[in-house]
């Protein structure tokens, strides 16, 4: 009796580690062919599990994700804005009466510049410069038979310049003094934007808000052409971002359009982000988008507002002066102080969505006065109104 026994619980222990084993191979049989469909034959497929929340990390798409970003960039435009300035240059004499080498030109009350200036000492000249951002087209609406009437949102800063610039020389120590060296005046302005297929837009500024770093873009869009379109993606909520959630930017920095992206640091104030993106000129003004539960699903989180920059003060040689040149006591007074701001990788700063929904709804009536009817714009009534 003993042995039988013996020999039936031998026999019942190795059946069930038989249908244990039976199972674990029916779930890794189960598992390869999940992961044999999704890599075959799914439009997508996800790292993370959908939960409703911004994804930490970018979950890889498959077909639908080339989808999603043509999308993001058939409504996103190259902004070109060039300023014209008018410059006079005052060249100072340096020397007194008896011809001693002074660090500061006499006082003269019939100088433009209240010091004495050297012969020939004034110089005119007109030059221009250009500011190359990016802008989201919000809303496309047709108002005549040979052209469309586009909205387009950027930074303030992409689009202004000051009125006037004044350049002073500087001393031994590099200090500012007020010896005028320089003034720029600005004397006129152009605008245009360039779609994807490389086409110029007309463009002119509608409303600016400094404070928020925003601004309204007016595009005169001929009929024939098929770009850029309204921006109908889903808006997000800056409040539903958390610390590492992942975002991408769109922008135009040495004017080709590229793709950065990074993760959310949050601030202080609620409707402020950062990210560790890296940023430089011409992302000004591109959107940001997150991703909620894999690509292709973005939403609109804000507005690329620029990087953190850091000044510095260098040593800046006469364009005379060859290399290898040593240095003699008449040469310093050829070496100038300038300065020049450097990109600090790695923090860029963002315009939230709920900040450009304000700055919009506050834009109403600039809407109407250049023909968009915001009540029946299908794109325009996703943002508020």
């Amino acid at each position: 009796m003993v042995a039988v026994f013996e020999r039936k619980c031998y026999t019942a222990g190795k059946l069930r580690a038989n249908i244990r084993k039976g199972r674990e191979k029916a779930m890794q049989n189960l598992y390869y062919l999940i992961a044999l469909l999704c890599f075959g034959g799914c439009a997508a497929q996800y790292v993370l599990a959908p939960d409703g929340e911004y994804d930490y990390r970018v979950p890889v798409g498959r077909g639908d994700a080339r989808t999603g970003f043509e999308t993001l960039f058939a409504s996103t435009v190259k902004v070109v804005w060039t300023p014209q300035y008018a410059n006079v240059f005052y060249t100072h004499d340096m020397r007194d009466d008896r011809g001693f080498l002074l660090h500061l030109p006499l006082r003269d009350e019939n100088s433009p510049t209240g010091y004495r200036l050297a012969r020939d000492g004034i110089r005119e000249t007109v030059d221009s410069y250009s500011k190359v951002g990016t802008a989201l087209v919000i809303a496309r609406q047709s108002v005549a038979n040979q052209y469309n009437v586009a909205v387009a949102l950027t930074n303030a800063h992409v689009v202004t310049a000051p009125d006037t610039i004044r350049y002073f020389k500087r001393d031994a120590r590099g200090l500012e003094t007020t010896v005028l060296e320089r003034i720029s005046i600005k004397i006129s302005t152009s605008l245009h934007v360039v779609n994807r297929d490389g086409e110029s837009i007309s463009a002119q500024i509608v409303r600016l808000d400094p404070e928020a770093d925003l601004a309204l873009l007016k595009l005169t869009i001929p009929h024939p052409m098929r770009k850029p379109v309204p921006f109908l993606l889903r808006l997000g909520k800056t409040s539903d971002l958390q610390w590492g959630n992942f975002v991408y930017i769109v922008g135009h920095p040495k004017n080709k359009m590229r793709l950065t992206a990074g993760t959310v640091s949050l601030d202080e104030e609620d409707d402020r982000f950062f990210v560790d993106a890296a940023i430089r000129a011409g992302y000004s003004g591109g959107p940001v988008v997150a991703v909620r539960d894999g690509l292709p699903n973005f939403e609109l989180v804000g507005l690329c507002r620029g990087a953190s920059t850091e000044t510095y003060r260098l040593l800046v040689p006469h364009q005379r002066i060859n290399e290898g040149t040593v240095i003699s006591p008449d040469l310093l007074d050829q070496i100038s102080v300038e300065e020049r701001e450097v990109v600090e990788p790695g923090l860029g700063f963002v315009v939230s969505i709920e900040a450009v929904k304000r700055f919009l709804l506050d834009s109403r009536e600039p809407l109407r006065e250049i023909g968009v009817n915001i009540k029946t714009d299908a794109a325009l009534r996703m943002w508020g109104f």
